[in-house]
């Protein structure tokens, strides 16, 4: 007899994630329950048990996760990085302010790893990341689109594989764009769509065009990355601001990146005529060389 399983608790940020992992979750026989701390939320987590919760409510948010009988929680979706003397704090988020303040000092990962080892060790909760729910979630090692990567867009991918592992061992990011051998941009905090809206406020001369796409963005984990709340994702926006930025194609970490409708990403990007790729560990060593 095997055991039920445990109901989720999703901690959600922005973006299309929370509700796609809520479905995922339920299809596969979980209970969920959400609890949304950006304001931006997507308000289709309405359709759930869900609450709401300011992100420097840190009382009530561990309240209303054991309330509801969540042991096992995702944190998913995009959160801005807090500024902790704006974000009203109550007295559970006082008492975790000076681990709070190092955690931040040690940049993206490290803040997500605090958090993640302060649910688990302090407070009983096991922490699991997306994927783990989800495996559908997950990009495969294919091409996903009718367009294929041809033998000119090797060099772009190589480079901007080279790239993004730059910026993600800085915890600066986890993506780039090269184009012709050049590196266009490199992901920063803003994210990859800003990224992308940089590379289309470029000269048409630097860059592709429709019509005459070139240029690849590629999406990997930072290296040494806490896989379980920060994984690359991509989604139908990713390829309309690709497609924007005249580009020919996404490459992706196979395995390592989420994609939220994967049909309707496949179906956007073959109407604009872009490529997209989920890539193998083998050939993502080999671009490092």
């Amino acid at each position: 007899m095997t055991d039920e399983p445990r109901k989720l608790g999703i901690v959600a940020g922005r973006g299309p994630l929370p509700v796609a992992l809520a479905e995922s979750a339920i299809a596969a026989g979980r209970e969920v329950f959400i609890v949304a701390i950006d304001d931006d939320v997507n308000p289709e987590i309405e359709r759930f048990p869900h609450a709401r919760v300011r992100i420097g409510a840190h009382g009530e948010f561990l309240r209303l996760l054991k309330k509801n009988g969540c042991r096992d929680i995702v944190l998913i979706g995009g959160i801005n990085r807090p500024d902790l003397s704006k974000i009203g704090l109550d007295f559970a988020g006082i008492r975790l302010l000076p681990r709070l303040v190092r955690w931040l000092a040690q940049g993206d990962d490290g803040l997500l790893r605090g958090i993640a080892g302060y649910l688990e060790k302090d407070h009983g909760l096991r922490v699991i990341g997306a994927h783990e729910v989800a495996e559908n979630l997950l990009v495969p090692e294919a091409v996903l689109t009718t367009a294929s990567p041809e033998e000119r867009h090797a060099l772009d991918i190589d480079t901007a594989i080279r790239a993004a592992l730059d910026v993600g061992a800085r915890d600066i990011g986890q993506g780039a764009v090269a184009c012709r051998g050049v590196v266009l941009a490199r992901e920063d905090d803003s994210g990859t769509d800003a990224m992308l809206a940089r590379v289309a406020a470029m000269d048409p001369a630097m860059r592709g065009r429709p019509g005459a796409r070139e240029g690849v963005l590629v999406k990997l984990t930072k290296p040494g990355q806490e896989r379980r709340v920060d994984m690359p994702t991509i989604g139908v926006k990713t390829v309309e601001n690709a497609a924007a930025a005249g580009l020919a194609g996404i490459a992706v970490e196979a395995g390592g990146t989420l994609m939220v409708d994967g049909e309707e990403v496949a179906s956007c990007a073959n109407a604009h005529g872009l490529f997209v790729v989920g890539l193998s560990a083998g050939r993502i060593a080999e671009a490092r060389r």
